[in-house]
C-alpha cells in the first residue's frame, strides 16, 4: 500500500490560522479547525483534498510559509473527504 501524501502538506509548527489560505482558495479545500494541541488554539487543515487542483494560490500567499504543495506531475494517494482511497496525478 502506498503511503498517503495529501497534495497539500501544512507545517503545524509554522501554521498560525490567519485564514489567508482558506479564503484564497478556489476549491475551497482547506479550513480552519480548532486543535488544542496547536499552541495558536486552532490550524488550518486540508479538509477536502480530492478538490485540490494545485494551483498553490495558498503556499504563495502563506505569511508563515507554513504551506507546502506538491509540484505537478507528482502522484498523489490519499483519503477523501468521505473515507474512499484517490490517486491524483496533474
Amino acid at each position: 500500500m502506498a503511503v498517503e501524501q495529501t497534495p497539500v502538506v501544512i507545517d503545524e509548527d509554522l501554521c498560525t490560522a490567519c485564514g489567508i489560505c482558506v479564503n484564497v482558495c478556489p476549491k475551497n479545500v482547506l479550513e480552519i479547525v480548532e486543535d488544542l494541541h496547536i499552541w495558536t488554539g486552532s490550524m488550518c487543515k486540508v479538509a477536502r483534498p480530492e478538490d485540490c487542483i494545485r494551483c498553490k494560490f495558498c503556499e504563495n500567499s502563506c505569511p508563515h510559509f507554513a504551506i507546502s504543495v506538491l509540484d505537478s506531475g507528482i502522484e498523489a494517494t490519499f483519503q477523501d473527504s468521505k473515507g474512499n482511497t484517490v490517486t491524483k496525478s496533474k
